[in-house]
């Protein structure tokens, strides 16, 4: 799946917004669950339509400097019963009233309100690009757990055919070893029953992180990181390569990297910065607010019409000078809150990256050990069988033979697994798509979000024009 051209890549990232059938006998890629999983998560909506909030928050406060306009029209009559009076009747018809008030200078209050919604809203961005990451995450943790539940599916099988072919064989040898191999074959099938509950129980993780409602009967296919295929037919056991994956950065630069990437820190930073220009907002309450004002005027009444046309400029200043100052106090608290929360993110990334460094090396260094030994401890159960068919060795050596190596092949499978999970918690870390998604691994999803965006609001419908 890693291509080697840009073209390739242009293919494959088109990929997320494309429609995916699912249906019996489907062979899915990673990126067929990651189209189905983008188009339906609620998840990804939610950020979404939280992101248009921030956006529609900025507008209102960049109306504050928009002129306020004010319309109105009355009638008005009045008729009084004492008729010793002159005025026992009075109208009013019409009276129009129309006024522009207009926001000219507040001494940069509005200017810090509007720049801290721009940075809510910043952050809401890195909020929703850090869904759509949690989504590559997921499907790409529920896809490995899938892979591993049909590997060792297939194991759990293995295993009941060893034990139904040694059963076999001890027909013809004493009783005691008929019913131990009875009881291992027993034994065998219990397995495989938890082994293909597992299985069914992976697809529904499966379609839970795609939020798909299906009884499809589908596979996934393998990835240069992890093959669940296993030839257990040959003379000799087959076991299909495994690729590792060479890290496109120095590990030494790896933290300053999840630094760079990371939307959580970013979304962390823009808080803070929002923060700021709270607090010189409120630092500039008791300044006042210049507005200037037109208003005109039409009277039609029974003694007399007129016309009026006012202008104004107004300067008006409120302050509670307690208030704030304790204000002040809180909002300088609240932003060194925000520093030490940028520090304690910051070093716990840290050593999340570290960990993560140290587990796939560890993983990686144990596969080549691992498969050597399923190798191994294959040779030696074909070779104790024969001589457990020539009576040299008893039944006992036969079962422990093949209890090793059907602990050897799951060995090997939780190792493949461990590796995969390893480079995800990396990834994680790290907010690298290392493997699976992108042509140029060495690009971060980060530098990718103009196109993940693009294709998300062609999933949502986000550029369809709105229905009345």
């Amino acid at each position: 799946m890693l291509a080697e051209t840009s073209s390739a890549f242009a293919i494959e990232d088109a990929q997320f917004s494309r429609s995916v059938d699912i249906k019996d006998g489907s062979a899915l890629s990673m990126i067929d669950c990651l189209a189905v999983a983008f188009k339906n998560s609620p998840k990804i909506k939610q950020k979404k339509y939280q992101l248009d909030i921030a956006q529609s928050n900025v507008g209102i406060a960049k109306s504050q400097y928009f002129p306020v306009i004010s319309l109105g029209a009355g009638f008005y009559n009045e008729n009084n019963s004492d008729n010793s009076y002159y005025n026992s009747h009075y109208r009013e018809l019409p009276t129009v009233a129309l006024s522009v008030n207009k926001l000219v200078w507040n001494f940069g209050k509005t200017t810090a309100y509007i720049k801290m919604e721009e940075f809510y809203k910043i952050g809401a961005e890195y909020e929703f690009m850090d869904s759509l990451c949690n989504t590559i995450f997921d499907v790409k943790l529920r896809y490995y757990e899938l892979l591993r539940a049909k590997a060792l599916l297939k194991v759990a099988q293995e295993n009941v055919n060893l034990n139904e072919k040694f059963l076999t064989l001890a027909k013809n040898r004493d009783k005691s070893d008929l019913k131990t191999a009875e009881l291992n074959l027993s034994a065998a099938k219990i397995n495989l029953i938890e082994s293909q509950n597992n299985y069914k129980n992976s697809i529904l993780d499966m379609n839970n992180t795609m939020y798909v409602e299906t009884k499809a009967n589908y596979t996934l296919k393998d990835t240069p990181t992890f093959s669940s295929k296993m030839n257990f037919d040959s003379e000799n056991l087959k076991l299909n390569d495994f690729s590792s994956v060479k890290f496109p950065f120095n590990p030494d630069n790896a933290v300053e990297l999840a630094y760079q990437n990371s939307p959580d820190l970013n979304v962390l930073i823009s808080t803070k910065q929002a923060m700021e220009q709270s607090l010189l907002y409120i630092k500039r309450t008791y300044l006042p607010d210049l507005n200037v004002s037109a208003k005109y005027g039409f009277n039609n009444s029974n003694y007399a019409t007129n016309n009026s046309l006012q202008v104004g400029v107004n300067l008006t200043s409120s302050v509670n000078l307690m208030e704030l100052k304790h204000s002040i106090k809180g909002a300088n608290a609240q932003l060194n809150l925000a520093d030490n929360e940028i520090d304690l993110f910051k070093k716990n990334l840290y050593f999340e990256v570290k960990k993560s460094l140290n587990n796939c090396d560890k993983a990686q260094n144990q596969i080549a050990i691992t498969k050597m030994k399923v190798l191994q401890a294959d040779e030696n159960l074909k070779a104790v069988e024969n001589k457990y068919k020539t009576g040299e060795l008893n039944y006992v050596a036969l079962q422990d033979a093949r209890k090793d190596y059907i602990n050897s092949l799951e060995t090997y499978v939780s190792n493949i697994y461990d590796y995969n999970i390893a480079l995800i918690k990396l990834e994680m870390a790290m907010h690298y798509h290392l493997v699976d998604i992108h042509h140029k691994s060495e690009h971060a999803v980060h530098y990718h979000s103009t196109e993940l965006i693009e294709h998300i609001n062609e999933v949502l419908d986000c550029d369809e024009a709105e229905e009345k």
